[in-house]
């Protein structure tokens, strides 16, 4: 194997975990490593490590001999993990806005940017991808490592109902646009009051229109 080429192990996890997070396979979808074996024209073997790896992040459990199905969330544990999210990123802005420099906000712009593109292509994975990477490079401003490992730890949980949302609710990526320019401008201004106001809206939004997925149709998009 070249440098830099993924093992089989981590091509069959790539694959996978996308599939997941951005809804190509939906809550409760049944995996087997055959089936993916086949696909990616590898052993059943890095399918199956993959999908090891995969459970220990809480995104696939074992059914038995035949394979995985797609770990659901109750409505309980989104909303509390809505609730988590918004006390870590508001602690997130707090610490990184002292840091805030031209070319940090230079970064910012660009992923919010391809953000955009992707929105209006109507490519959502590669939009929801970018708005995490806003997110990401927040994070990485306070300097506070303990805090950056925290959000990265529900990183693909926050992506995962993104998508779940944007699937019912067509009008919330621009809504997510909107809410993380003003949280942008309000880091340009040196506005902790106003990063904090954004920060706490775009989270709400999202907990309001998950409710309202649940609330609005018969099947059931959670456990």
């Amino acid at each position: 194997m070249n440098a830099g080429t993924p093992s089989s192990q981590e091509k069959a996890y790539r694959h996978l975990k996308s599939k997941i997070l951005d809804l190509e396979y939906q809550p409760n979808a049944r995996i087997t490593a055959n089936e993916i074996a086949q696909e990616l024209e590898i052993s059943r073997t890095p399918v199956r490590e993959a999908l090891g790896r995969l459970e220990q992040e809480g995104l696939v459990v074992s059914a038995g001999g035949w394979g995985y199905v797609v770990r659901p969330l109750s409505v309980k544990e989104a909303l509390d993990l809505y609730k988590v999210r918004e006390a870590l990123e508001v602690e997130a802005v707090r610490e990184a806005l002292p840091n805030v420099t031209e070319p940090l906000l230079e970064r910012l712009s660009a992923c919010l940017d391809r953000a955009e593109t992707a929105m209006r292509a109507r490519r959502l994975g590669e939009f929801r991808r970018n708005t995490r990477e806003f997110y990401r490079v927040i994070a990485k401003a306070t300097n506070n490592a303990c805090l950056e490992h925290m959000l990265a730890l529900i990183d693909d949980r926050i992506r995962w109902l993104g998508a779940l949302i944007a699937d019912r609710h067509f009008d919330r990526p621009q809504e997510s646009i909107s809410d993380n320019r003003e949280l942008l401008e309000a880091l340009r201004r040196g506005d902790e009051a106003g990063a904090v106001r954004a920060i706490r809206q775009h989270v709400n939004g999202a907990g309001e229109r998950l409710l309202g997925c649940v609330m609005n149709e018969k099947a059931t998009l959670l456990a």
